[in-house]
């Protein structure tokens, strides 16, 4: 069997429960990539947690959460797709959000971001990956091509939701990336519906047989099941389990049975 690798990748600084999960797995070399939501009031003291953790950083643009909301003028996500294929998105606005999230993620890591996704996958969408991959360009100039660009294409059929996420931009994202340099994944895992019944073993049986090229990308949502809940999270009970299956033996084993090695992403990350 010819080995494969994969990188997995957590969202950091959403909640304390979060948090606790994405940086023991980190610590178990299972994530290997964490992106941040900066909006987020967690996210200074979550970025001195992962500072020096062995994983890279990278920026979780965020346009739809209540973080956003609570400090931006942003549509929700339905309104924020329409905006964005009717041409009717404040460009203008637009852009000083994704200025203003780099800002508090070089503040508080001292450095750009090692690759940016989006929150809700809105980093794809049109008028918004435009502004992103221009903001990224005058920002970081030659630099630029360092970061890398998550892509939400399954090159496989994975459901309705996966392919629905990926028919949101992921194909003009990723010919925008590659066209400036940008170090792009070379397939994308983890969509299901989060029901607190899924069988993960079977779920991730059948992504790491099916996944493809040289560096594919996984997401994952998870959270430690002790401490307080975030009464707003309805995907707690999905998380918990997830965190329990990444954890396990039986994951470990799966990746061995597979001959998957689990490495950081994009190459030449900090």
């Amino acid at each position: 069997m010819t080995p494969g690798y994969l990188a997995v990748l957590g969202r950091i600084a959403p909640e304390k429960g979060v948090d606790r999960a994405i940086l023991a797995l980190i610590g178990r070399n299972v994530v290997t990539a964490a992106s941040a939501m900066v909006l987020s009031p967690r996210w200074r003291e979550a970025a001195g947690e992962i500072r020096d953790l062995h994983a890279d950083c990278g920026l979780h643009l965020d346009l739809t959460s209540p973080f956003a909301a609570s400090r931006l003028k942003v549509p929700k996500l339905p309104d924020l797709i329409t905006r964005s294929y009717s041409r009717r998105l404040r460009l203008g606005d637009t852009r000083d959000v994704i200025e203003a999230q780099l800002d508090l993620f070089e503040h508080a890591l001292g450095r750009p971001p090692d690759f940016v996704d989006g929150h809700q996958h809105v980093h794809q969408l049109p008028h918004v990956r435009r502004l992103l991959i221009d903001a990224l360009q005058i920002r970081y100039g030659a630099g630029a091509a360092r970061i890398g660009i998550r892509i939400c294409l399954a090159h496989r059929w994975r459901g309705a939701k996966a392919h629905a996420v990926g028919a949101l931009g992921a194909r003009p994202m990723a010919g925008l990336a590659r066209q400036l340099g940008h170090s792009v994944n070379t397939d994308f895992l983890g969509v299901y519906d989060f029901s607190p019944a899924a069988d993960l073993p079977r779920l991730w049986r059948n992504w790491l047989t099916t996944m493809q090229g040289a560096l594919p990308l996984a997401m994952c949502h998870v959270a430690d099941p002790t401490g307080r809940a975030d009464p707003n999270d309805p995907i707690r009970a999905a998380r918990i389990k997830e965190f329990g299956w990444l954890s396990s033996e039986g994951f470990r084993d799966l990746c061995a049975a597979q001959d998957v090695a689990l490495v950081r992403w994009p190459p030449g990350g900090h």
